[in-house]
Order: C-alpha cells, then sequence, then structure tokens
C-alpha cells in the first residue's frame, strides 16, 4: 500500500482548506444575498416574484452543495488525524494521488468508486484479482 509523502500531505491539506475558504464565503455571500431578497420590497408582479423564487431556489441548491462540500473537507481533516486519509474506505487499498489531487476529499478508490455509483459498493468491499 502506497503512502502519502509529507509534502504530498501538505500540498493535499492546502487545496482543501482553500476550497473550505472559498466554500465558506460562498455560503456566507448567498445566505446575505438571500436574507436581502426576502427582507426587501415585494416583488412588483408576478414575473419579478417567479425570477425571485427561482433566484432563490438555485441559491439553495447551491448552498446545499456548498454544505456538503464542507462535511466531505471536515471527514477528510477526521481522516487525516485518525490516519486513513488516502485509504480506500471500501477496500482498504491506497488511493492514487493524482485522484486525490483532482479530488482531495475522496474517500474511495476509483475502482470503489465506480461500484458505489452503480450500486454495489459495500463496506469491507474486497477486490477480486
Amino acid at each position: 500500500m502506497a503512502v502519502l509523502t509529507p509534502e504530498q500531505t501538505r500540498r493535499l491539506t492546502h487545496l482543501m482548506d482553500a476550497r473550505l475558504a472559498r466554500e465558506m464565503d460562498e455560503i456566507r455571500s448567498i445566505t446575505a444575498r438571500v436574507r436581502d431578497a426576502r427582507d426587501g420590497v415585494a416583488p412588483a408582479d408576478w414575473i419579478d416574484a417567479a425570477l425571485a423564487n427561482s433566484t432563490l431556489a438555485s441559491d439553495d441548491a447551491v448552498l446545499g452543495q456548498d454544505a456538503q462540500d464542507v462535511r466531505d473537507i471536515i471527514a477528510a481533516h477526521t481522516r487525516l488525524s485518525a490516519g486513513t486519509y488516502g485509504i480506500c474506505v471500501d477496500c482498504g487499498e491506497a488511493i492514487v494521488y493524482a485522484r486525490l489531487l483532482a479530488y482531495p476529499t475522496a474517500k474511495r478508490c476509483v475502482h470503489c468508486q465506480r461500484l458505489h455509483e452503480q450500486g454495489g459498493a459495500r463496506e469491507g468491499n474486497l477486490r477480486s484479482s
């Protein structure tokens, strides 16, 4: 099982911390915008009302994704602290560094992630070689 070097771990931690800061900034920005929109003047007509509702609905979707991203980053930091970061939660094999660079919060190797997306992965899933 390949182990991440301290430099690789630092780089991945930096990527996650930068992403966390961006996500938190976006959450604060959207929250302020939604609060201002809800506290503002009522829309003048039904078209304005529909546009306002559509914008609020899309903001809710973005907030939901941002919140999930924050949870994923926190979970990755927890795995770092526990010494299990970079280890697939399904098969126990190392997650390749290139995958972690592309997706620093990855908790599964490519193989197990594919199975998971197809609904076939289970905790403790061992690859058949």
